[in-house]
């Protein structure tokens, strides 16, 4: 397990959580203009999409503190 916490897998691991946090803040920005949602199921559907993005943006955040040390 300790071979997949060096700097290599480390650095792919954040690349990847700062690519999944920025599709869901643009799923955030599309979705209401492309779709037929009532305005309940737009604000959860925005909402939902907001909360991942932070979350992977935490991940990267942590991630990245962990390549510092």
């Amino acid at each position: 397990m300790e071979k997949f916490l060096t700097g290599p897998w480390l650095k792919a691991y954040s690349g990847l959580s700062i690519n999944i946090a920025a599709a869901w803040f643009i799923l955030a920005a599309v979705t209401p203009n492309y779709s037929n949602l009532i305005e309940i199921e737009n604000i959860l559907t925005l909402t939902r999409d907001i909360f991942f993005g932070i979350i992977f943006l935490l991940i990267t955040v942590r991630i990245e503190g962990m390549i510092e040390k």
